[in-house]
């Protein structure tokens, strides 16, 4: 059995392999990453924004703004069996 942790970081890190791992870190400033835990399965995210909004800078907002997927130009989910560590890739639009 994986710990939250384990199958976090195992579901992180396919996300950021199957979007590209160059790709991800050349847009690291403008990504983002999410889990949660449901009845044993880790359910993980990952989101790319290549072209960011001109003069915007995420330091300067005083909220957390949640957004949906769609919202993401390119993004990876799966879910993590986290009693075997399969991963079950879900909706992923990928850059070419």
């Amino acid at each position: 059995m994986l710990s939250a942790d384990e199958a976090k970081k195992i579901g992180i890190d396919a996300c950021i392999e199957k979007l590209g791992f160059e790709f991800c870190k050349k847009h690291a400033d403008n990504a983002t990453s999410a889990y949660g835990e449901d009845d044993g399965i880790m359910n993980c995210f990952v989101g790319v924004d290549d072209s960011p909004a001109p003069n915007s800078d995420i330091k300067d907002v005083d909220e957390l703004i949640l957004t949906s997927m769609e919202e993401w130009p390119y993004y990876a989910s799966c879910n993590v069996n986290m009693s075997n560590g399969k991963i079950q890739f879900l909706r992923c639009v990928l850059p070419k």
